[in-house]
């Protein structure tokens, strides 16, 4: 039959807000000049590269200041983290971490299978 949504919703437990220090990703240098430079990041290391050296101007290097905080690492918008499910016995590896971990359904998983998953969250509450 239809499945039912749980009448109350499972707060996260981690309510720090999630801090995005740089939205851009980092290119390699001189990516824009040269086709055979592909843009995947890579560390200068040239002898007088004035990017490795740091000189004004140049674009940013990653640095450890840029990570993110271990807390709210691969925090999810809604405030969980994400566990990826194959069918139902794996929705019951979240009975106690249903605070902490939300389930993604795998992209593979048919649709009888997504049902019974589906309903196994429900009995959790995850």
């Amino acid at each position: 039959g239809p499945v039912t949504m749980p009448k109350a919703t499972v707060q996260p437990l981690i309510r720090k807000k999630k801090i995005i220090k740089k939205k851009t990703a980092f290119k390699r240098f001189q990516s824009d000049n040269f086709m055979r430079v592909k843009e995947s990041w890579r560390a200068p290391r040239g002898i007088d590269g004035r990017f490795r050296r740091r000189f004004k101007g140049t674009p940013t290097t990653v640095k450890i200041g840029f990570g993110t905080d271990k807390k709210t690492r691969n925090l999810l918008p809604n405030g969980f983290l994400k566990y990826r499910v194959f069918n139902a016995e794996d929705v019951d590896m979240l009975m106690m971490n249903n605070r902490t971990h939300c389930v993604e359904i795998a992209r593979t998983v048919a649709l009888v299978k997504r049902r019974e998953i589906l309903q196994r969250c429900l009995e959790l509450n995850v």
